[in-house]
């Protein structure tokens, strides 16, 4: 119980919107100009703005007040990235080198700024000082810093381990948290000091998309081997992976929002998909059950605010703070456990090594009998269930002999089956007690 509700604390993570000093207007037909807009009723902004997508265009309103100090307006959100300031019939420039779209100026009069949201009207905005926007954006900074560092040693040490212990899965979780930690530089904005175009901007989110969902379909398939509990998954991958193709390039060349709207869909229908098998096999090992906590907190903030707040709608406003919480979280808990479960396999492996070395001692000192009619069965052995039958009397595991002939592990039971079938045995240790030719 106390677990569940602490999961459910990080999960309900709202933040308290107040922006006593901010008004906005929605010109619903988006064609008022700066000064008509000045005459329209503006109401006062209380919550972050959450439509779906129109072709609506919205005004915010931040009103004189000569005893107010020079001021920052930003919109945290790095998808929206063109708008038109106004104060006394003057454009207002948007200061440069920020993460996000912003824009300074002094109270001397009231300013007017006009946003078309491109793609759905998820607007959050703040009003500071200069000097308080500059320190928080330090701060901001800061902790993306030491996050980003983070997530690089984290990838780093999945590397090292792979190199040493040549476990798959360390090396798709590297690479699956690269895309992941890719995919929060991005929407914190920090693209945006290197001063890309918004074309080179959209590549390298359509390919981070992509890249995110093959890293992680191979490390859980790894991770679970789900090819030996639901070997129809690999199949469905598959087809989800070529749709989130086809979406990602359609969105570039068409630049519509709706195929953005599909390639998210995919992506964390393949996530929810593949957390999904992890719940339903919970019960297997203690691996996989980490396994499954560790993907709920970042799994559904990331739904929230890549998938609902497109449609509209937040259950749990989620921004981008919470979502490296989540991020940082998932990172300590998956790499542990990626590592318990490298340990948890090799003790496993040793305990079957000492047990058919165990059955060979004693099968070592019975007699065989019947030599002519052990010889003929294993001549019927084909070519393929005579390299598996040298394999086994030489101590390898169905796993190890799956590596060794490139073929899955299910085609090795398939051949064990037929081995012991012709053979007239039932196990590994009767197959010892044979004389390998």
């Amino acid at each position: 119980m106390k677990a569940k509700i602490f999961v459910l604390t990080l999960f309900i993570i709202s933040s308290v919107f107040a922006q006593s000093e901010i008004l906005f207007y929605k010109d619903t037909l988006g064609n008022l100009s700066y000064k008509e807009v000045q005459k329209k009723p503006f109401q006062l902004l209380e919550k972050q703005i959450l439509e779906p997508h129109s072709n609506s265009v919205y005004w915010f309103k931040i009103p004189k007040d000569k005893s107010k100090p020079e001021s920052v307006f930003r919109i945290l959100y790095e998808r929206i990235r063109k708008a038109d300031a106004y104060q006394a019939s003057h454009k207002i420039k948007e200061l440069s080198n920020q993460r996000f779209l912003s824009y300074q100026f002094s109270r001397k009069a009231d300013v007017y700024i006009k946003v078309a949201p491109k793609l759905h009207a998820y607007i959050p905005v703040t009003l500071n000082s200069a000097a308080e926007a500059n320190i928080k954006e330090n701060k901001h900074v800061l902790l993306n810093g030491f996050y980003y560092g983070f997530a690089f040693l984290v990838v780093i040490y999945n590397l090292f381990y792979y190199f040493i212990f040549k476990d798959d899965a360390f090396l798709y979780y590297a690479l699956f948290l690269t895309s992941m930690s890719f995919g929060v530089f991005t929407m914190d904005g920090m693209l945006n000091f290197f001063n890309l175009n918004h074309t080179v901007n959209d590549v390298l989110m359509i390919l981070n998309y992509i890249f995110l969902a093959f890293f992680s379909s191979k490390f859980t398939n790894n991770y679970l081997f789900l090819e030996l509990y639901y070997p129809k998954i690999k199949r469905l991958s598959y087809v989800l992976g070529i749709c989130i193709v086809i979406s990602g390039v359609l969105y570039l060349v068409i630049d519509n929002y709706y195929y953005l709207l599909i390639l998210n869909l995919l992506v964390f229908l393949l996530l929810f998909i593949y957390w999904l098998c992890s719940v339903l096999l919970f019960r297997k090992n203690m691996y996989t059950k980490i396994l499954a906590i560790a993907y709920i907190i970042i799994l559904f903030s990331a739904i929230d605010f890549f998938v609902l707040k497109f449609l509209g709608i937040s259950l749990i406003n989620i921004n981008s703070t919470n979502i490296k919480i989540g991020a940082f979280s998932e990172m300590i808990i998956l790499s542990i456990a990626v590592l318990y479960r490298m340990k948890t396999l090799r003790d496993e492996n040793d305990v079957m090594r000492k047990e058919i070395v165990e059955y060979s001692e004693e099968l070592s000192q019975l007699k065989i009998e019947n030599e002519d009619r052990t010889f003929s069965r294993i001549d019927q052995l084909s070519l393929r269930e005579r390299q598996i039958f040298d394999l086994i009397v030489q101590l390898k595991s169905n796993k190890e002999i799956a590596t060794i002939l490139n073929v899955s592990i299910n085609t090795v039971k398939f051949h064990v089956k037929n081995i012991y079938e012709k053979l007239g045995i039932r196990s590994r240790k009767e197959a010892l007690s044979l004389q390998k030719i």
